[in-house]
């Protein structure tokens, strides 16, 4: 058989986490020989995929009409109207399946790789694929019987594993990234390390300028931020968040929402302040910087996420952002993590899911780095997470009633 597939991805476009993930994929599959046909990113109403992804990508890319997360104005997810509007919604959805099936048709793909896209899954249910999907996101970790999942929310919990068991019914693989490898995963499912960007793995990283660098999702919050910096004048903070671009005193300025220069500053900060985002942890945990986790409130995903971040000792989690940061201060002087066994851990991520996505198309296996918890490499591996989640007597991402 050939070994070169044609390959189309299909991208959740809520966020911009299972874009990068594309992102990062997309130069793997070419440098073995693949051909990416381009993307379909499900998007909600008035959305578009960012420009950024529409140039990077270097393959076509199709917008479709997708059910989308309801957010509340602090970036809570609504489930309830997060469902209604899935129902109301559901002639676009249709005419969304009906041009998947004839762009299908018309590329004839050997692969279809989801980054946890509920559209592909619709489409599995709807119509029998004839392409095999591989389904990739760190969502279905939540399927590992030793995932840490945060204390409290039973609802949200359950949904959020039942919308993850949807997105991977009718794949053929599953490609569960995590920051560490963990053995006896799920049948059909491969975990391996997050997929990070060349760009971001060619930076050099071991600067520090002695600044914090602050990702804000609820501009709301610049007023919080800027009361902690004037009481902590002597700490320099750089926030990009979707607040007005302006330098607000000597020591804290904000800019606009730029992904490269983003990345260009946590290259040479401190410390990193986020929410607890898989991707900007990953990325700030590649270049040994230690993170601030400050999950949107009654986000239990991003909950979660911190929980299993901690367990590594990539720094510290809290429910506020000025209570996150005076932990933070206290703690900068304490770490001391070396990032290289992450490092390896994501340096084999690529080539492993190259290797699924051919096995996923009948293609022979070639050789391929050990991983699924085999303990042969140095390599970040699950913890008793299970055991130690049993001393924890509250967990530090939920306020003190």
């Amino acid at each position: 058989m050939n070994r070169s597939l044609r390959i189309l991805f299909a991208v959740q476009g809520d966020g911009r986490g299972h874009m990068t993930q594309a992102l990062a994929l997309a130069p793997l599959l070419r440098r073995a020989g693949h051909r990416v046909l381009g993307a379909l990113v499900g998007v909600g109403p008035r959305q578009r995929p960012p420009a950024l992804f529409r140039e990077a990508l270097g393959a076509p890319v199709t917008p479709l009409a997708a059910p989308t997360f309801v957010a509340g104005e602090n970036g809570r997810v609504r489930l309830l109207a997060t469902g209604l509007h899935a129902v109301g919604a559901w002639r676009e959805t249709s005419a969304s399946l009906d041009a998947m099936s004839a762009i299908l048709d018309r590329h004839e793909p050997d692969v279809v790789v989801s980054f946890f896209d509920g559209l592909t899954a619709f489409h599995g249910l709807w119509r029998s694929p004839e392409a095999p999907v591989v389904a990739v996101g760190h969502q279905f970790m939540f399927e590992h019987p030793a995932y840490p999942f945060a204390p409290g929310q039973p609802f949200q919990r359950a949904a959020m594993r039942a919308y993850a068991r949807f997105v991977g019914t009718a794949a053929a693989a599953r490609l569960a990234l995590s920051f560490y490898d963990a053995p006896e995963a799920p049948a059909g499912t491969a975990v391996i390390g997050p997929l990070l960007r060349p760009q971001v793995m060619r930076l050099d990283a071991s600067g520090d300028d002695g600044s914090l660098l602050v990702y804000l999702m609820d501009p709301a919050m610049a007023g919080d931020l800027a009361a902690w910096s004037d009481r902590h004048p002597a700490v320099p903070i750089h926030c990009f968040s979707a607040a007005r671009p302006h330098r607000q005193s000597r020591a804290l300025a904000f800019h606009a929402l730029d992904g490269e220069a983003f990345l260009a500053h946590m290259a040479r900060a401190r410390g990193v302040v986020c929410t607890a985002g898989f991707e900007s942890v990953s990325e700030a945990m590649w270049m040994g910087k230690p993170v601030c986790m400050v999950p949107t409130p009654g986000h239990y995903e991003q909950r979660c996420n911190a929980r299993d971040a901690l367990a590594l000792g990539v720094g510290v989690a809290a429910p506020t952002l000025a209570r996150g940061l005076d932990a933070f201060v206290e703690y900068l002087p304490t770490h001391h993590a070396d990032p290289e066994p992450f490092r390896e851990w994501v340096r084999r991520s690529g080539p492993r899911a190259v290797a699924a996505i051919e096995r996923a198309a009948g293609l022979p296996p070639l050789p391929q780095s050990s991983g699924d918890g085999d303990g042969r490499t140095a390599v970040p591996t699950l913890r008793p997470l299970a055991s130690e989640a049993q001393k924890w007597k509250r967990d530090p991402t939920v306020t003190s009633r």
